[in-house]
């Protein structure tokens, strides 16, 4: 499962001496030789090398149509063609120079700020894969909208706009897959464990939550006001440089009666569901506890073909690896 998408927006702007973190003039090491080609779309260049030829013409029909319902809702055209850099495999993504950050197991896809280059390997599943492409995808219009192309002047800039992680990632999470299972499960368990987070909070929050709670906040807007807020308020953000007054601007009231509108909407959502459901620990067994390993996550779990061990995804060592674990102790 997709559970994190590199945004490289504010990090780069943050912090730009990680740009050149590696020895100048040098690369990671790439195992391969890539014999890269070209597919021309209406508002794509497709690179791919010949082993992920047919995946690489699906890649192009699925993002011209996401292209288009994006472009629909956001009201706008991204000014040039956008780079979609597809890669065969994980481990093949894993070699990309354009970004000179290490990419590890966590990061299903990327778009880089300064050209709007949408980078994703194809792991096995279309469903994901359309997913993360999608979700890429709004990043550049994101880019297009925010900061126009030649974004390298935008490096060091102490006075321009970066909204919020729950601004953009909830944004691209919402347009690329509405309100799907996963995130419906995160608002369950928070609604029933007391987590859910106000909006003057998740201001300051850098994990998954962004990503769960921004998307569930944007389909809540967009189902209460319209499809077209979400497209009005990203185009005002930047001319506000402020996110408070662009939503107050679109949707005539400000964060914290938006907020409290929102949280009191999941709650009545949610909390008569948990009624009706046992609790986990009353059928099952917890296979790990956060607060004992001292991790963030532990998600995207894989059952062994013999049924007695689990793979799945973990912090506890303070960065994001694999695990696995035995399904009786």
């Amino acid at each position: 499962m997709r559970f994190v998408a590199l945004w490289l927006t504010s990090f780069f702007i943050l912090h730009p001496s990680l740009l050149f973190s590696q020895s100048f003039g040098k690369n990671k090491v790439q195992y391969k030789d890539f014999d890269w080609k070209v597919i021309k779309t209406r508002n794509f260049e497709v690179f791919y090398y010949p082993s992920e030829a047919k995946v690489a013409k699906d890649a192009a029909r699925m993002a011209e149509r996401g292209y288009a319902r994006i472009s629909n809702v956001l009201s706008h055209d991204v000014r040039e063609p956008i780079p979609l850099i597809v890669y065969a495999s994980h481990s093949d993504f894993q070699q990309t120079n354009i970004t000179l950050s290490l990419v590890d197991e966590g990061v299903g896809g990327f778009t880089e700020l300064f050209k709007s280059r949408v980078v994703i390997p194809f792991t096995g599943s279309y469903a994901e894969f359309e997913h993360t492409l999608v979700h890429e995808i709004v990043h550049a219009f994101q880019f297009d909208i925010l900061y126009g192309r030649g974004a390298q002047n935008l490096i060091g800039n102490p006075f321009i706009f970066q909204p919020p992680l729950w601004f953009s990632e909830g944004m691209a999470e919402y347009l690329s897959a509405g309100i799907d299972n996963n995130t419906r499960m995160w608002l369950r368990d928070a609604a029933l464990g007391g987590y859910l987070t106000p909006i003057d909070q998740l201001n300051y929050v850098r994990d998954i939550r962004a990503y769960r709670f921004g998307q569930s906040l944007w389909s809540y807007i967009a189902g209460r006001y319209g499809d077209e807020k979400v497209g009005e308020i990203l185009q005002k953000a930047p001319r506000y440089k402020s996110v408070e007054k662009a939503f107050k601007s679109s949707l005539g009231i400000d964060m914290k009666a938006l907020s409290e509108d929102w949280l009191e909407d999941v709650r009545k959502t949610y909390l008569p569901q948990i009624a009706e459901h046992q609790r986990p620990r009353d059928v099952a067994k917890a296979l790990t506890d956060h607060k004992n390993d001292l991790s963030y996550f532990n998600i995207a779990p894989s059952i062994s073909p013999s049924g007695d061990r689990i793979a799945f995804l973990s912090n506890r060592s303070l960065y994001s690896d694999i695990y696995l674990a035995s399904v009786s102790d």
